[in-house]
């Protein structure tokens, strides 16, 4: 191997062991089983948490805060009317490794996950159970050394919204909403932590390929002090017969600017971070 190549290959070792050593956990969704199934449109729909049982809360070493809370609701299942047929429903789990989300045929509906490092889904009520501090001041980027989100998706549907709401408490905090795109075979992909944290991108409608907005409260969001994270699938209910499973969601370190590139957010002045006070 000549000296160039040989660099090259140490220093992509050098690199892929800091990736390692790095990388930090959302969800890996290999504890805590749960299952959560609507049929009724009008019910309130169906939470719950990783740990039910009265007294101690249970925390999940691989669950970021070591507690998820999930929430489904059947929004409705006739196509665009609702004929309330109990043989049709909207379900969310974790089982095994993977997270689930499924609308029968002709059925619309929402699933959402909260890491709050709380026991408090309320069934039917998109959010009023989260405690935007819940994770007590947590630094997601682990001081730095990550700076973007990696979901491993095992099969994805085209067609429907997703949200990622970071809270550094109830008044700050950024949303992005994006476009959910087919995805037959595995693969993993990637929402930089910048995306949330640049003041220039709110408001702003298709900031970038697949992003339909990023809308902040306050001062926005601060990674390194999250309050809450939360997940939201098809929240409006806009798409029927969704089929969504997830193996993983971690946080990773961004080699240089391969990622933000490719979601065309350097042109958007991406690196103008706002300052932390």
């Amino acid at each position: 191997m000549n000296m160039k190549l040989k660099t090259l290959a140490v220093a992509f070792a050098a690199l892929t062991a800091s990736v390692g050593a790095n990388a930090g956990i959302v969800d890996l969704f290999d504890d805590g089983d749960q299952l959560y199934v609507d049929n009724t449109v009008g019910d309130g729909g169906k939470a719950g948490t990783t740990s039910q049982a009265p007294g101690a809360p249970i925390s999940y070493a691989t669950i970021l805060g070591g507690n998820r809370d999930l929430i489904v609701e059947k929004l409705r299942d006739n196509g665009s009317t609702v004929i309330n047929n109990p043989s049709r429903n909207a379900s969310i789990g974790v089982n095994g490794g993977q997270f689930d989300f499924s609308t029968s045929s002709l059925t619309a509906g929402r699933g959402q996950i909260q890491w709050d490092g709380q026991n408090d889904a309320i069934e039917g009520v998109d959010g009023s159970g989260l405690n935007a501090v819940g994770l007590g001041d947590f630094d997601l980027t682990i001081g730095g050394t990550v700076d973007k989100f990696a979901l491993g998706i095992i099969f994805s549907d085209a067609g429907f919204n997703f949200e990622v709401t970071a809270y550094t408490d109830a008044a700050n905090w950024t949303k992005i909403s994006l476009v959910a795109t087919s995805h037959a075979a595995p693969i993993t992909t990637y929402i930089p932590f910048s995306a949330f944290e640049n003041d220039f991108l709110c408001g702003i409608p298709n900031p970038a390929p697949g992003v339909l907005l990023i809308t902040c409260g306050g001062t926005g969001a601060d990674l390194k002090h999250l309050g809450a994270l939360v997940a939201d699938i098809d929240p409006l209910g806009g798409s029927v017969a969704i089929d969504l499973t997830l193996d993983k969601i971690t946080t990773i370190p961004e080699p240089g600017a391969l990622a933000l590139v490719a979601l065309g957010l350097i042109g958007a002045g991406v690196f103008r971070r706002r300052s932390k006070v």
